[in-house]
This record gives C-alpha cells, structure tokens and sequence, in this order.
C-alpha cells in the first residue's frame, strides 16, 4: 500500500523535459511510482488538479549552518520550497575553532548570525567531531563545506601573511579531515578576514587536497565590482591548475553603473574554461541588493585586530579617525554609503531597514560614525544591504545555463532586519523572473533549482521526480507563486505554494510550516 498518491499533477520532473501529467505513489519517503493510472490503494490521497508537482528546491548558497543548531525548523527555507541546503558559504563554517583562536573563531560566526550559533568548543574542534554531534534532524536536508576562513583562523587567527609551511600542512589537515567526516568541499570567502590575506598559492594546496576526494570548491571572490574580471581570471587559473569543480558565489557586477555589464565580459570567460573540459558552475540570488555583516565596511587591516582593541579603538574618538579615514578613502562624507542600508541591528532596531543616509540624519552623526556606533553597540554582528547592481545583469547571469540559485541569507533568531532573499528567493525566481519577466522556461528554472544542484553536489536521490527518488516534492501554483517579502516586511509568506514535502510528508501546507523535522545530514558519499 502507498503512503500517499498525488493525483491529476502537472509535473514538471526537475530535468528540463516539457511538463506532463500522471499521478505520483510514495511509499517510506521514496518515489513509488509514477503514472497515469495507479491500482495500488493509498492511505492517504491527494488531488493536485490545477496544480503542479516539482521536485523540492535545493539553496546552492545557504549560511544556515549558522543558526540551525537553535533555529533546526529553517520554516523561512521550506515556507518558499527549498527542501535541501548547501551550507558553509563564502569561508565561513561553524567549524574548525581552536582554543588559541577562540575569539577570532567566534567572531566569524558571530559576523553572519549574532548570538545564534552554539560556540562550545569541545565540539567544533574539528570538522569530523562537529558532524558526528551535530543533531540528526532538521527542517531540511543539509551539505555542508569547510569554510577556509574558519580554518585559517584555527590555525593561525586572523595573522595578515602567509602561513609557515607548518601551518599550511596543518590547514590541509583540517580539510583532510572534513572531506573524510563527508564534506561536500571547501568554500573561500575572498573579501573577509582572514581569506583576504590569503594568496592564490595557498588556495590552490588546499584545492588540491579537496580534489583527492572529489569534493567542490565555492568562492565569493576577491572582487566583484571595479576588479571582477581579474577575479574570476584568478579563480579559472586555481581551477586549470587544481581541476576542481568550481562554483562562483553569488556572481554579479556590484558597486554601482560604473561595474554594470561587466558580467558579459566575465561569462564567456566561463563559457571558455568549460569548453576546455573543465567545470565551472555559477550561483546567483534573485535581487539588485546584495547583503553581509556591516563590520565588512571597516578595512581588513583593522579587522585583524583583537575584538576589544579594535572596541576600544572605535570608542576613542582619536582612535576611530584613522579607521573613519580608511572607510571613506577619497569619497566624500557627504555622499558616501548613499547605497547602503542597514540590514539588522539589534542595538538600534529602528534602523533596520534605513538607508544609511536616513539614519545618519536620526542618529545626529556622520555616516561613517553611525556605522562604528552601531557596529560598537552591536558588537560587530550588524547586517548590510547594498544596492549595487542593476536588473540587466541580474537577468543576464540567471539565462546562463549553469547558474543555479542560493538564497545567501543572513539571518537569526530575534533579527530586527534582513535581506529577504532568506525568505523569498525562490518563489521570485519563478514568480517575478520566469513568469512576468520571461528570463527562463519554467522547466528550465526547475532545473537549475533542482537536478542541476543535486548532481553538481553528488546528492544522489535528490533533484528528479523518478521511481527511487526522495519524495522531496513541491506542489505549487505557478500562475500565482511569486515573493511577498520586501526591505521592510523581509519575512512575509509568498503565495501559491500549497504544500511542500520532506520524505513523503507534507510539512508546508498553504505556505506555513508544521514544525517537524524531516531533514537530515546529507555526507558525501551518503
């Protein structure tokens, strides 16, 4: 007997095949079968008339390995379809942390989720100890990277220079490690502290170890504005000297008109390397705004500092200037940060949502100074977001047939703001960009929401509607699914998704999650 059949669906497989109807069986959280006609009695069934069935959504981009461990039901992930995350992004991981590094550990975490992630560190000493007593269960199914900051840190704290050779073995054994634990890979955040210190040389070592397993890289790049070319130049040189599978992170031309339309320069660059065998993959999240810790803004030289020298530095007027001189360069503290708004501050929640201009005027300072005062009083795990790119180019990366889509939300328990790319990337991409701006079929942005991810990452069972497959699955509406969460309502439910489900069960119902936990730790090889 099935578990539950779904008849009358439209379904669109994940593969990029046109849609077709038939009816779908479940049985133990696998897909039983699939067919116009099914004998085989249920004890539940569901009529999807008028609806359509899609594999579960996969986030090729998630930080959520951040908050899982207090916030396991990641409702704002399933409440917009995605089933499966890939987390440890942009060189942030929640583990390795080193008893001699400890506050430069936690202030990685810290950066991306304040006060939600659990720092014990007898369990996140290596990346294997930190798998094997992470819990069994969460909302939905996790992958997870080893964040190459992380591991610096570990081993040599936020030092601004090369590591010894000692060090650097002691690196690769860190990811040695996490890939043998079932790491998907290795994840560099180029533009935070410590990845900005380090050199393409010490990249590529620890490439090579992932490659041993056949492990991925991903990477948000030293530059993705004025210098983005000879940043993916960069990264295409440690993939034909590594060959390691790449995926950029969250491509795109920021930092204003005068980056805008470099993506059709960087493309084909990509385009290149593919055709010479090589595998090189994109992710991209839905908006012209991209988001990251407020802290980003003071320069990386300062940020080496420790915690409190640094706290003390920005309470002393004398001390800020040379770190406020820094920060504005040769703009002028009048026009400067007129992109920017404040993302989420627990200290002055009434900025949230604020472009940094407004707040400035409420706050009765300079720019430059509202931001030190609201980093000091948050202890650095301020948010951003920063309106610098433009919709053409945003289009333009999502037609490109190897971009997959990640949400890279920042978010945590009690936030007063954030980005809500956390909550709604998706049903945008299918709501906005498929259906009203015809950027891709809808077949089409099922795979690279689905299949293209699943195989990319080796999660063998996930991403297709087949006999065998996990019954991961979302029953959508696709003339009315779109995002409803703004920079001001960033947590707002979308419409049109009537249930998703996790090995079977439907654990969204009518865009709100049941609270059960159906997840689990996807390892690789699993």
């Amino acid at each position: 007997m099935l578990d539950l059949l779904i008849k009358n669906a439209r379904i669109v497989d994940g593969t990029g095949m046109p849609a077709y109807f038939s009816h779908v069986g479940i049985r133990d959280g696998k897909i039983a079968v699939i067919a116009p006609v099914v004998k085989e009695e249920a004890k539940s069934v569901l009529d999807a008339k008028g609806l359509t069935l899609t594999p579960g959504f996969i986030d090729s981009h998630s930080h959520d390995d951040m908050i899982m461990e207090t916030v396991p039901a990641c409702a704002h992930k399933l409440e917009q379809g995605v089933t499966t995350q890939i987390v440890g992004m942009c060189g942030h991981s929640a583990a390795p942390l080193s008893e001699q590094y400890y506050d430069e550990g936690l202030r990685i975490c810290m950066a991306l989720c304040a006060n939600g992630v659990n720092t014990d560190l007898p369990s996140r000493t290596d990346f294997k100890t930190y798998l094997a007593r992470l819990r069994e269960d969460f909302g939905t199914s996790m992958g997870f990277h080893i964040g190459h900051g992380t591991v610096r840190t570990a081993v040599m704290g936020f030092e601004r220079r090369k590591p010894t050779p000692e060090e650097l073995e002691r690196m690769k054994d860190h990811v040695r490690c996490a890939m043998e634990a079932g790491a998907l890979g290795i994840s560099f955040g180029m533009i935070y502290t410590p990845g900005t210190f380090a050199d393409t040389e010490e990249m590529i070592q620890l490439c090579k170890v992932v490659v041993e397993y056949g492990g991925t890289m991903t990477i948000h790049m030293r530059n993705e504005g004025r210098r983005l070319v000879e940043a993916v130049a960069e990264t295409l040189r440690i993939v034909r000297e590594t060959g390691i599978r790449c995926i950029i992170s969250h491509h795109k031309a920021s930092g204003g008109p005068g980056n805008w339309g470099k993506v059709r320069e960087t493309i084909p660059m990509i385009e290149q390397i593919n055709r010479e065998g090589y595998t090189v993959f994109l992710d991209q999240y839905p908006f012209v705004a991209s988001s990251t810790g407020l802290m980003s803004e003071i320069p990386s030289a300062y940020l080496s500092l420790p915690r409190q020298e640094l706290l003390a530095m920005l309470a002393d007027p004398e001390g800020r200037k040379p770190i406020a001189g820094a920060m504005l360069g040769s703009e002028d503290p009048e026009k400067a940060y007129e992109r920017l708004m404040i993302g989420a501050s627990r200290a002055f929640p009434q900025y949230s949502g604020m472009m940094v201009p407004e707040a400035a005027k409420l706050h009765g300072k300079s720019r430059v100074d509202t931001i030190l005062d609201v980093l000091m009083a948050d202890n650095f795990a301020s948010t951003e977001i920063s309106f610098g790119m433009c919709e053409e180019d945003v289009e333009y990366v999502m037609a490109y047939p190897r971009t997959m889509i990640g949400t890279d939300g920042l978010w945590y328990p009690d936030a007063f703001g954030a980005h809500p790319r956390a909550f709604a990337s998706f049903p945008r991409v299918l709501g906005h960009y498929v259906r009203e701006r015809g950027v891709a079929s809808f077949e089409e942005a099922i795979r690279k929401i689905t299949s293209m991810p699943a195989a990319l990452y080796g999660l063998t069972g996930k991403g297709m509607i087949r006999v065998g497959m996990d019954a991961d699955l979302c029953l959508l509406d696709p003339e009315t699914i779109i995002d409803a969460a703004d920079y001001k309502n960033w947590n707002a439910r979308c419409p049109g998704l009537k249930h998703v489900f996790v090995a079977g069960e439907a654990v969204v119902t009518d865009s709100v999650h049941d609270g059960r936990l159906l997840g689990k730790k996807l390892l690789r090889g699993w």
